[in-house]
Order: structure tokens, then sequence, then C-alpha cells
């Protein structure tokens, strides 16, 4: 999808095959049991990088063949080069958003919708509390950055980002997620 739907090659400048081989060679070097569908995402963005710095050094390394080089005969003009190392770069940048770049993912959570409103209903909150708890930190402290007194509206802000974190922990569980605690689900949503 990334080949067809982002990069789209006029010729086969990168071709599935290359594609291939970049995910043989991932999963040559690293064990089997890091490979599971709720590290797609993980496993996307390091093919992305992979493809990158063959991009960049113009070598790829055939799986059967290691001393043969697949990016040799791909024809590839440096314009042509630079505008896909971008591209590349910016979806890496995205984090886990780029996938939204891929129309058949993007249709999919437009078909259903429902879960993907509910978690950023609760992210937007997340955000907004915390910049107001960050603008509150900032006015309970004296001239010397210290904290002046307990601040019970910090505390009644804090309230509410620990019960959205909680319900997403849960929401997480329910649906088979393997997370471990909340602290992680609190940092990641504000990622």
């Amino acid at each position: 999808m990334v080949k067809n739907d982002v990069l789209n090659p006029r010729k086969k400048e990168v071709s599935s095959y290359m594609l291939k081989n970049i995910v043989l060679w991932m999963a040559e070097n690293n064990h089997q049991s890091l490979f599971h569908e709720r590290s797609m995402l993980h496993w996307l963005h390091g093919g992305l990088g992979a493809l990158r710095v063959a991009l960049v050094t113009r070598e790829l390394p055939y799986y059967m063949i290691t001393n043969r080089n697949l990016m040799t005969a791909c024809a590839l003009e440096e314009k042509q080069q630079r505008t896909w190392i971008v591209t590349i770069t910016e979806m890496m940048d995205e984090g886990p958003w780029m996938i939204l770049r891929l129309p058949k993912i993007r249709q999919a959570l437009i078909a259903h919708p429902e879960p993907f409103r509910w978690y950023t209903r609760r992210r937007t909150a997340m955000e907004l509390l915390r910049l107001m708890i960050m603008n509150r930190l900032l006015r309970s402290m004296d001239e010397n950055w210290v904290f002046d007194e307990p601040d019970v509206t910090l505390q009644t802000l804090m309230r509410p980002m620990d019960e959205i974190v909680r319900e997403v922990y849960l929401r997480m569980i329910m649906v088979g997620s393997r997370v471990n605690n909340l602290k992680d689900v609190h940092e990641r949503m504000l990622m």
C-alpha cells in the first residue's frame, strides 16, 4: 500500500519485490516472538526506515544472494529519490497517524469510525486538561519556582485526567491489549 498509494512509482524504481526483501531482512534479524498484530505499526515504521536507507544509499541486498544489490537497476532519478526520502521521513515523523495516508485503511476507519471517534474525544479532553494543569502549575509557583501551597484546583483537574486514562486502559484490555500499567497509557495518549 505504501508503494502504490504513497510513493506511486512511475516505472519499477521501487517494486513490491524490493519491499518483500526488506520484510525478509527484518524477519531474519529479529526474533519471531516480536512479530504480532499489535506490533504492526512498529514494523511498518522499521520497514519505512529500511526503505529510506536503501533509497539514500542506493543499496538493498537481495535476500537470497546477499552480494547482489537490488537498487542497481532501479533507474531512480535524483529528484524522485529526494521526494521519496522526504515523503518517507514525513510518514515516519507522523507516527501511528501515518496509516491515514493509506486509502484502504482510512476507508476502514471511515466505515467504522466509532472506536476512532471515541478515542479521539478522550485524547482531546486529555490534551485540554494537560494545558489547564500546566497553566495552573505556573500560576501556583512563586518567583523561585517553588509551590506556595497545595492547590485544590490542580487536584481537581488531575481527577478527570486519571479517569480518562483508566477508561482507555480498561477498553484496551477488553479488546485484547497487553498494556501493563496506567502510566504507559497516560504517556502514549499525550505523545
